[in-house]
C-alpha cells in the first residue's frame, strides 16, 4: 500500500493533539537536555578560547625580595638576561609597581591608606622564547629556587585552575545532559507507544486490508521526529540566549577581568547549534524507529 501525503500529515497531526499532556511534556524535557548540550558546547569553546590566548603569550614575573641590595638586583637581573630560554626580561621598579597596585585596587580606601611603595617588591616581567605551557612552568620552578627572589607568579598557575574549574563544569553539564537526553527517549517512546495502544483496532484493521509495516510506522514516527525538532529549535534560541547572557555576565561583572578573555565568537555558537540539531534528529527518530519496532506488532 502506497504511503498518502495527505494520509501522514492528518494522522500525525493527530497524534500530537490526541496525547497533548505527553507531547507538551516530550518536547519540554528534549528542549532542556538539548539546552544543556549547547550551553556544554559554549562553555568548552570559551574555555579553549580563553587557555588559547594564555598559552599564546604566556608570561611570567619574578618579584625580587623587597630588601635586595643594588648587586643583588643586579644578579637577578643578569641571570635572566644570560638565560637562552628568555627572549626579554623588563625590570618593574618600585613608583610603576605601586601604581599597578593603586590601579588593581581601585576604589578600596583602606588598602590604599596602609601599603605603601616602599612595601611592595620590585620584579622583572619576562617572555620566554618558547611559551608552552611546560617550558614556562620549568623556568618558573628553577627561578623561584633562585637567591634574592621573592616569588614567581605564573600564566600556567591560571591555566590550570582554569582548566580544572571548566572540566568540572562540563563534566557536570554533560552527565545532566545525559541524564535528560535519556529521560526525552523514555517521554517519546511512551508518547508513541500511547497513540499506538489507543489506535490499536484500526491498526488491525489497516493490517487486514493489507497495509504495510511502514505505511502504520511513518505516522507514528513522524510524531517522534515532530516532538525531536520543536524541542532542537528551542533549544537552538537557548543557545543564543546563553552566548548574550555570559558576554553581560562578563562585562558586568565585578572581578572578573581575568574572564574577559573567555570569548564565544560566532563559529562557537554555529557549532554548538549544529550538535543541538543533529542530537535531536538522531533522538527523536531513533525514539521513534525503537518505539514502532518493539510496540507495533506488525
Amino acid at each position: 500500500m502506497a504511503i498518502n501525503g495527505n494520509y501522514v500529515f492528518r494522522e500525525t497531526a493527530a497524534n500530537l493533539t490526541r496525547n497533548i499532556t505527553l507531547t507538551v511534556a516530550s518536547v519540554l524535557t528534549v528542549f532542556i537536555s538539548l539546552s544543556i548540550v549547547g550551553a556544554t558546547v559554549l562553555v568548552r569553546q570559551g574555555a579553549q578560547n580563553l587557555t588559547r590566548q594564555f598559552e599564546n603569550g604566556v608570561e611570567f614575573i619574578v618579584y625580587v625580595e623587597p630588601d635586595a641590595s643594588e648587586s643583588q638586583l643586579a644578579e637577578v637581573r643578569t641571570s635572566l638576561e644570560d638565560n637562552p630560554g628568555i627572549a626579554e626580561a623588563t625590570y618593574i621598579d618600585r613608583d610603576e609597581t605601586y601604581a599597578d597596585f593603586k590601579q588593581l585596587f581601585k576604589g578600596q580606601d583602606t588598602m590604599l591608606e596602609n601599603v605603601r611603595a616602599s612595601d611592595l617588591p620590585t620584579s622583572f616581567r619576562v617572555r620566554p622564547k618558547d611559551s608552552s605551557v611546560a617550558t614556562v612552568q620549568g623556568l618558573v620552578n628553577y627561578y623561584r629556587k633562585q637567591p634574592n627572589v621573592f616569588e614567581v607568579r605564573a600564566a600556567t598557575d591560571v591555566i590550570k585552575q582554569m582548566k580544572g574549574m571548566t572540566d568540572f563544569v562540563n563534566k557536570l553539564l554533560f552527565f545532566s545532559a545525559g541524564f535528560l537526553l535519556a529521560a526525552s527517549t523514555l517521554l517519546i517512546l511512551n508518547t508513541i507507544r500511547t497513540a499506538m495502544f489507543a489506535r490499536r483496532r484500526e491498526i488491525e484493521v489497516m493490517k487486514l486490508v493489507g497495509a504495510t509495516n511502514w505505511f502504520i510506522r511513518v505516522p507514528f514516527m513522524l510524531e517522534g521526529l515532530v516532538q525531536g525538532v520543536i524541542g532542537g529549535l528551542l533549544a537552538i534560541g537557548a543557545v543564543f540566549f546563553f552566548r548574550g547572557w555570559i558576554d553581560d555576565l562578563l562585562n558586568k561583572g565585578q572581578g572578573l577581568e581575568l574572564l574577559q578573555s573567555f570569548t564565544i565568537n560566532g563559529s562557537d555558537v554555529l557549532l554548538a547549534c549544529l550538535w543541538v540539531g543533529i542530537t535531536a534528529v538522531v533522538l527523536s527518530v531513533g525514539s521513534s524507529l525503537i518505539a514502532t519496532r518493539r510496540f507495533l506488532d506488525v
